[in-house]
């Protein structure tokens, strides 16, 4: 194990073919595949309303963005930083529709306008710092200086949405929002293997731990949709509104 450093990539060369981090590939896809099958598990299975369709869109965008990343670690080698540009703005808008889906079960209409704008003003604010980074850092040779302004997005807009909001409305209605506080509280030390930069392995460093982490905070997320869904929309139709 390493803290603050990390291990040099991994590079696989096959028939002349390179593909680095494969781990990282791999875990990315882990990642990926579990999201989009919760969202096609959404989509089959629940009938649709603002809650549900919000968070059909942030594992659909969260699956797509980090297959995309995955590419973008393996291909490296080939793409550069450019090849990380997609799964990272996709990143950001996953954000965003987890953020809407939360703010969908605020009552208070003056209250969810300032969630909506905070929400808006956030993610163009990370995408023009994003853009800004590129275009005036050494993000070519450094990507990390442009991804953390994402990562950190990812970490504040998953607590104040699932987190904060899902505490809130489980003291608040007595229903299973809990279940998306302990999806947060499963993939909150993924933020730490991050930040720190603590790699255990090799083969297990601190993105893989933190895409393993986030496979299973997602699926607490799916579980919550399930319980609460069909009990809140149900009784509450009429006042729940995107």
């Amino acid at each position: 194990m390493i803290i603050g450093v990390d291990f040099e990539k991994i590079s696989v060369n096959w028939r002349g073919f390179i593909v680095l981090e494969p781990n990282v590939f791999l875990t990315d896809a882990l990642l990926s595949f579990t999201c989009i099958y919760l969202a096609i598990k959404i989509w089959k299975g629940h009938s649709k309303n603002p809650f549900v369709n919000w968070y059909m869109a942030f594992f659909f965008m969260l699956g797509v963005s980090t297959f995309t990343g995955g590419l973008g670690h393996a291909f490296y080698h080939y793409w550069g930083t450019p090849g990380k540009f997609f799964g990272w703005f996709t990143a950001v808008l996953a954000i965003f529709f987890i953020e809407r889906a939360m703010i969908s079960f605020v009552y208070n209409q003056k209250l969810k306008k300032v969630y909506k704008s905070f929400s808006w003003l956030k993610m163009f604010t990370v995408y023009a710092l994003v853009t800004w980074l590129c275009l005036t850092k050494n993000v070519m040779e450094k990507p990390e200086i442009a991804f953390l302004p994402i990562a950190i997005n990812t970490i504040l807009g998953t607590i104040l949405s699932a987190g904060i909001l899902g505490l809130v409305f489980y003291r608040k209605h007595a229903a299973p929002f809990h279940f998306f506080a302990i999806g947060v509280l499963t993939m909150l030390p993924a933020a730490v293997f991050f930040l720190w930069k603590i790699n255990i392995h090799p083969w297990m460093d601190k993105n893989d731990v933190s895409h393993i982490l986030a496979a299973i905070g997602n699926v607490f997320f799916y579980i919550g949709i399930v319980k609460v869904a069909p009990e809140l929309y149900g009784k509450f139709n009429t006042q729940y509104e995107a």
